[in-house]
């Protein structure tokens, strides 16, 4: 879903994060990783002069689980606190939902971004300095351009219908989340967790563009096209499709 809209989806513990900044795409235990280089406006000074953006964003919802299986939804749960910078006990138990399907949802999302037109116009002044060339040629050298951020994590069954716990007291023999952070039920088919306003949340997801050294010159994408005799189409460059990337 993210992936449709350009957005790479990432677990990504730290806070701060303020585009544009570089990454390269390595393989560790035969599973891609990003490794964070850090501010472009380190190989580029301009950089740190582009105007950044805030917007607003859609809800973003999707229903994880059918019936009385449970697993793939605890363990969707914990990772997606996880990219709200929330840490929970590894015991999530959501035998209290229920066996309906589980709709969850990122609410009070945002994004800071630059636009990639900025970015033409400082990207041929780069310089690489001690980046591997290989890096480089491997084509997973890229810049990300806009960052996604949310404010709260939405679980609710489907049916609406009550969980089997009535009380919001009793919600902690279930589910253990860590100082600063909220934990409340609504309608009685509906949790919420919220992190403080004044807290700075991690990025969940991340568009980029590769970027490219070709005759001496730098060039940024944004977009990879693909073409078919039958269907020319052009979709958004992903770094990993179908992948949650783990980023230090």
């Amino acid at each position: 879903m993210l992936n449709e809209s350009g957005f790479q989806p990432i677990f990504m513990p730290r806070t701060g994060l303020t585009p544009p900044e570089l990454y390269n795409l390595v393989r560790r235990n035969r599973r891609p990783h990003l490794v964070r280089r850090g501010p472009l406006a380190h190989y580029v000074p301009a950089a740190a002069d582009l105007p950044l953006l805030r917007s607003e964003m859609p809800d973003i919802s999707r229903t994880r689980t059918r019936g009385k299986s449970l697993s793939a939804a605890t363990e969707f749960l914990t990772q997606a606190l996880t990219c709200l910078g929330i840490s929970v006990t590894p015991n999530i138990d959501l035998s209290f939902v229920g066996t309906s399907s589980i709709t969850f949802a990122f609410r009070s999302v945002h994004s800071l971004r630059v636009d990639p037109s900025t970015l033409d116009q400082v990207i041929t002044d780069l310089r690489p300095g001690a980046i591997p060339p290989d890096y480089i040629d491997s084509g997973f050298l890229h810049i990300a351009y806009e960052y996604a951020f949310a404010g709260s994590l939405t679980l609710q069954r489907e049916d609406r219908r009550d969980f089997n716990v009535t009380a919001e007291a009793d919600l902690g023999g279930f589910i253990t989340v860590g100082p600063g952070i909220g934990l409340r039920m609504t309608d009685g088919h509906t949790l919420h967790f919220t992190r403080s306003p004044s807290a700075d949340p991690p990025a969940f997801a991340y568009r980029a563009g590769r970027l490219v050294a070709s005759g001496g010159r730098w060039y940024f994408h944004p977009e990879e096209v693909y073409r078919s005799k039958e269907t020319p189409s052009q979709r958004p460059y992903v770094p990993r499709r179908g992948l949650v990337i783990t980023a230090d």
